[in-house]
């Protein structure tokens, strides 16, 4: 005959064994269901359009000196934010009151002219820098929009069509195909951000009035804007497999 007071704690411990597996259960998925804490930076990003959009727009100046190019200007636009973030004072937008800037410099790779028509390519690098308080910069003085801290790398390939209007003066049509080789967290009213990230792929235009100030060699100028586009791939001009 079975002993009620056995039967109850045989019971007892079986139950309790089951909820020991459960609970183990649930501990390990628990376990295996935890996200793994990423080790890259976790700063908002910046300067990241969907596919096709705006990334950040610019105004400044190329100088040419014989094979040799150096650009320098200052971002007007930044996805993600707002112009009260890219500027000291919104309302009074220039290089003295812009917080991002940009210097590039490259050499020229190849040249082709048919009558008033000018091709030239270059390739070479570019940075961009933050400065949340900026001061004394001037389009005289091209070293002065290196200020700040470099917070973006990229590579560049320049493409620029120069169509002749009048002795020593163009529009230059330019593209550019950018490719972003790092990013360094800048801090900005306390929070920390990160312009673009590496191995992005940009897209940038510009237009703009073209001087010649010296024929051979040939030094000139070009004051220009505008503006650099996401995209999903490298884009070549012409398109080719390198």
């Amino acid at each position: 005959m079975l002993n009620p007071r056995s039967l109850s704690v045989e019971s007892t411990s079986r139950y309790l064994r089951l909820i020991g597996l459960v609970a183990l259960g649930v501990a390990l998925l628990l376990i295996i269901n935890r996200p793994v804490m990423s080790t890259e930076a976790a700063s908002p990003q910046v300067g990241i359009g969907s596919t096709h959009q705006n990334a950040f727009e610019f105004i400044g100046r190329i100088d040419q000196n014989d094979l040799d190019f150096s650009g320098f200007g200052y971002l007007t636009y930044i996805k993600g934010f707002g112009v009260d973030d890219i500027f000291t004072d919104g309302l009074l937008q220039s290089e003295d009151t812009a917080r991002f800037t940009y210097v590039a410099t490259a050499t020229l790779t190849s040249r082709a002219i048919l009558t008033e028509v000018f091709v030239i390519n270059a390739e070479g690098y570019m940075t961009i820098y933050f400065d949340e308080t900026p001061y004394g910069r001037s389009f005289d003085n091209p070293a002065s929009f290196a200020s700040g801290i470099p917070i973006a790398t990229t590579s560049m390939r320049y493409h620029d069509i120069l169509l002749v209007q009048s002795p020593n003066r163009g529009l230059a049509s330019g593209v550019t195909e950018l490719t972003q080789l790092g990013a360094s967290a800048f801090n900005l009213s306390g929070q920390d951000y990160q312009f673009g990230k590496p191995n992005q792929f940009y897209r940038l235009t510009s237009i703009g009035n073209a001087t010649r100030t010296n024929a051979d060699p040939p030094v000139s100028f070009v004051l220009l804007a505008g503006n650099a586009t996401t995209t999903g791939h490298v884009v070549y001009l012409p398109l080719a497999v390198r």
